[in-house]
This record gives C-alpha cells, sequence and structure tokens, in this order.
C-alpha cells in the first residue's frame, strides 16, 4: 500500500491490501486467480465492471466476469491513485483512479485506460474479502 494512503487500518488489513495490489497487477496481465482468491464466495457479491456489461450477482456470475474480463487484458501496467476509503470493524471501503496500459481486447496497439473505482470490503472468518467493485470510464468531464 502506498505510504501516502487515506485509508489506515490494521496489519491484517495493511497485508490485505498488498495482496490486492499485487493481484491487480497480474489481472490486468490476463492473469485472475489471484484477484478472484481475494472475493467473498458468498451469494451476495456483486460487480460492476469496467468493461460495461451489466452488473453480476452472486460468486459464479461473479467469478466468471472476472475470467472474461482479465482475458480482454495482455501485457498489463497498473497503477493506482487512493482518494477516499475506510475501515470500521468488519468493512472497509475503498475509493481510488486506476491506470491499466495495456493491449485490450485482442488490439495489437496498447492503449490506456482510466477508471473510476470503488470497492467494498467485508471481513469475514478467512479475513478481508471483497464484496463489491464498481469501476467505470467516466473519469473525464
Amino acid at each position: 500500500m502506498q505510504d501516502d494512503s487515506p485509508v489506515a487500518g490494521s496489519p491484517d488489513w495493511l497485508a490485505f491490501m498488498a495482496k490486492l495490489e499485487a493481484a491487480e497487477v497480474e489481472f490486468a496481465c490476463g492473469r485472475p486467480a489471484a484477484f478472484k482468491m481475494l472475493w467473498s464466495h458468498a451469494d451476495d457479491v456483486t460487480l460492476s465492471g469496467g468493461l460495461g456489461g451489466a452488473i453480476e450477482l452472486g460468486w459464479e456470475k461473479v467469478a466468471a466476469r472476472l475470467d472474461w474480463a482479465s482475458s480482454n487484458y495482455v501485457d498489463g501496467v497498473r497503477s493506482r491513485q487512493e482518494f477516499s476509503g475506510s475501515v470500521e470493524g468488519s468493512f472497509a471501503y475503498l475509493v481510488q483512479k486506476e491506470v491499466i496500459d495495456a493491449r485490450i481486447g485482442g488490439r495489437a496497439e496498447r492503449a490506456k485506460q482510466e477508471l473510476r473505482v470503488t470497492m467494498v470490503f467485508r471481513r469475514e472468518s478467512d479475513g478481508w474479502r471483497i464484496i463489491h467493485r464498481h469501476a467505470d470510464s467516466q473519469t473525464r468531464p
């Protein structure tokens, strides 16, 4: 996690955030496994992905959508800027801007994708898990 992060937390939260950062880098390279491991597998998880489409509800649909979304990125490089967030008890949220520079959607040339991202997390019996992610590309007025 970045030193200037507005989101503070316990050591287990900070460890989770380090795993999340590494997993999102892998995701932008077309490898979704580490990112998927950080999600809750409950029926109430939701995903509104940055590549558009329906809002997915439930782990089975979210997992399939994550596989599809990650398959759209090749040789990705990812950065992020946190804007806000909070860790309170068993819930947390994070608001950030992500930039992915990759070959996207099977194209030969590289492109940059800027995303506004909000993520919601829940502490479960096995640690912190993602329960919601919303990303969109509406970063410019």
